[in-house]
């Protein structure tokens, strides 16, 4: 007996009944049955066919409850109309699993929506486990078992392929035989009435059958539990995703900066990395890399060296390693008069090692003999078809040589039929080839961010006292708000963020009056709710030195601001005491996913955030490690580090206020959106210049 719930019945069953199994082999649940047979399923098949004693050479039952002896798995293949008839059969005969191939519900429109809403409500309580409706099917290589209507039986293996396209499963069915790829799951979803991508990856994640996880997604059904369910698979195999829907399209119509620049797909992005798994944006990419993933180990670092027997090809895979974050370092001295040993005096000993056209497996073996210290974190054999070239020999002897290797060995033969017996000898012995460096260089760095991301560090607890912050929030009501910076300030120095001092001021007397308690020079900007962007009304002026000018500045400012927003309503002023410590203008934001909840964002900022966007996005909270890796990814990286003269910032310090941000999301669950722009990073420490909020109870 299984459990409830479990998916079980789909991994290993014993017996298959085919409710709608036709005599006709080409139709869909005829098709089902001759690939049952075809597959050799080791198991019971049962066709049920209300009109025919016998289908395909086995005797059918008129119905399921007619079946002598339990039944694991079904496979219904009627008209939609009849599934709920069918699966109330099944509920009786207590059948543990379902694949429901049947179209016709939801993605019909019409009466299909409400033929669906029937079957999830009749689903909720049964300890039944439903796969569809409107999907392909599954296959279970390893069992022969192949419950689809597509033709032919992909090979076993260590890649468990999960899918919600079933066009596309079937595509890829089609390539993977070509190629010799194995599985040991094969899943499409369909319409994912009660089994989803959350369940596949608990059950491929405990699946000893599965090395890699792959799969290709349109959506997500619950964000926090395909979270929690990715991050479990992702800790104890490597997990890669294709998601369509990068599009601008899918972003969230937020008022703030942060909420242009981080829409739906980001979070998708960031969960993915805060699980450890990996997104990639091409079906080839994928399956590249769980080829590669599914046979090698992951890499200890990014250090690559490369083998070739033609110079051209080196300097391809050389400038694809450093598009892709590889490094390709020297190889030793040591090394390379140990490589010289057995080289031409017209190899190139450095990196890439070029062993020269007329190379022969022996030259291979010495080369890869030589770098099996501890030289590199990958290597990459190339070989092209020269005069002397045998491809199968050569294939062998990379094999043998890297048999046990603790880094991966990838390869790419570059040819057509001359390559094509080494091809295939490196596939049947476990190393990945591929047909161009460039794809093989893009595999391993994608393992090698992989690797990097299953040793991230965990978010540090650094929450602020609970008291003080849910104290801050009651000041503000029942009411939802928009808030500035005077109000933000308490918050954000409660959680360790420095903020300029700052006083609100009334009017322009007022303010002369507070710019003079500050200390001069100043900065002084519009109040207002109703004002977004300050700088494109007027709303701000800078290095004011003294009382007059404050006073001059402060009623020049309100006339353009009513000039250009009449209807706005203004507060007063916000005078600031000017930053002197003065480095490059960042923005930090935070929204709420709807799916995946808090998101930081960390970038350049400025006038131009938006125009730049510049920005790295990740799940709250963060460490400050993780922090010193969102500051890497930004394309204007280097300038914190200091440029034309300008002194390096304190990036320790400001990755700490990232994460003290962070965490303030997550101790806020109120907080719809709030950005800081600018947060000035300096050598002492960054400090918030400006911020604003939105409330959301």
């Amino acid at each position: 007996m299984t459990p409830a719930g479990s998916l079980a019945p789909f991994l290993n069953p014993a017996s298959v009944a085919v409710i709608g199994a036709s005599r006709d082999p080409f139709k869909v649940g005829g098709s089902v049955v001759a690939n049952l047979r075809a597959a050799g399923f080791r198991g019971r098949v049962i066709p049920v066919n209300a009109h025919a004693r016998n289908v395909q050479g086995l005797a059918a039952v008129p119905s399921l409850l007619d079946v002598d002896g339990a039944v694991d798995l079904a496979v219904i293949a009627v008209p939609a109309a009849g599934v709920l008839p069918v699966l109330e059969q099944c509920a009786a005969k207590r059948v543990g699993g379902v694949v429901v191939i049947s179209a016709g519900f939801r993605e019909t429109g019409g009466e299909g929506i409400q033929r669906e809403a029937d079957l999830r409500a009749w689903l909720r309580g049964r300890t039944v486990r439903v796969l569809g409706p409107n999907c392909l099917g599954w296959i279970r290589p390893a069992c022969r078992l192949n419950v689809t209507f597509a033709p032919g039986m992909p090979e076993p293996g260590g890649i468990a392929f999960i899918s919600h396209s079933g066009a596309l499963a079937v595509a890829i069915l089609d390539w993977a035989r070509e190629r010799r790829v194995g599985f040991s799951l094969f899943a499409s979803l369909g319409n994912q009435a009660d089994v989803n991508e959350s369940d596949l990856l608990e059950a491929v994640a405990a699946d000893p059958e599965t090395r890699v996880i792959a799969g290709y997604l349109e959506g997500v059904a619950d964000g926090q539990r395909f979270l929690d369910a990715l991050g479990a698979a992702a800790t104890v195999k490597p997990v890669v995703l294709l998601k369509t829907g990068r599009s601008p399209e899918g972003a969230r119509a937020v008022s703030s900066h942060t909420g242009a620049l981080a829409g739906s797909d980001r979070a998708f992005d960031a969960a993915v990395r805060r699980a450890g798994a990996l997104r990639v944006d091409t079906v080839e990419e994928l399956f590249d890399l769980a080829r590669g993933l599914a046979s090698q180990p992951l890499p200890r670092g990014r250090r690559l060296v490369v083998v070739t027997n033609g110079g051209g090809l080196g300097i391809v895979a050389a400038d694809a390693a450093r598009a892709a974050g590889l490094t390709m370092e020297p190889l030793g001295e040591s090394v390379r008069r140990r490589l010289a040993e057995g080289l031409p005096s017209t190899a190139s000993l450095g990196n890439p090692v070029d062993l020269v056209g007329d190379a022969d497996a022996r030259r291979y073996s010495h080369a890869l003999h030589t770098l099996a210290g501890d030289q590199a974190d990958a290597v990459l054999v190339l070989l092209t078809p020269q005069a002397a070239t045998d491809s199968a020999r050569v294939a062998r002897t990379i094999a043998a040589t890297t048999r046990g290797w603790p880094i991966p060995v990838v390869a790419a033969f570059v040819g057509g039929v001359r390559v094509a017996p080494g091809v295939r000898t490196l596939e049947e012995a476990g190393v990945p080839c591929y047909a161009f460096p460039e794809p093989a260089v893009k595999t391993l760095a994608g393992m090698a961010r992989l690797s990097e991301r299953r040793r991230v560090a965990p978010p540090m607890d650094r929450s602020a006292d609970a008291r003080a912050t849910r104290a801050w929030l009651a000041g503000f009501g029942a009411q939802p708000g928009r808030l500035g910076m005077e109000e933000l300030a308490p918050l954000l120095t409660d959680h360790g963020i420095p903020c300029v001092a700052a006083r609100l001021a009334k009017s322009a007397d007022d303010a002369a009056a507070v710019a003079d308690a500050i200390g001069f020079p100043v900065a002084l900007k519009i109040v207002s709710a109703d004002i977004t962007h300050k700088s494109e009304v007027g709303g701000v002026v800078l290095d004011l030195h003294d009382r007059a000018a404050v006073h001059r500045g402060a009623a020049a400012m309100l006339t353009r601001v009513m000039a250009v927003r009449p209807t706005a309503a203004v507060r007063g002023f916000l005078v600031q005491a000017m930053v002197a410590d003065r480095g490059p203008e960042l923005l930090l934001g935070g929204v709420r996913d709807p799916q995946f909840g808090p998101m930081v964002v960390v970038g350049f900022g400025g006038i131009y955030v938006e125009v730049l966007a510049d920005t790295a996005a990740r799940l709250a909270p963060v460490s400050p490690a993780e922090a010193q890796l969102m500051l890497d990814e930004l394309r204007m990286a280097p300038v914190l580090a200091g440029v034309r003269g300008q002194p390096p910032v304190d990036r320790q310090a400001l990755a700490g206020v990232v994460a003290s941000f962070s965490q303030l999301l997550v101790d806020l669950p109120e907080m719809a959106e709030i950005e800081i722009n600018p947060l000035i990073a300096g050598v002492g420490g960054a400090v918030a210049v400006d911020a604003r909020a939105r409330l959301a109870r």
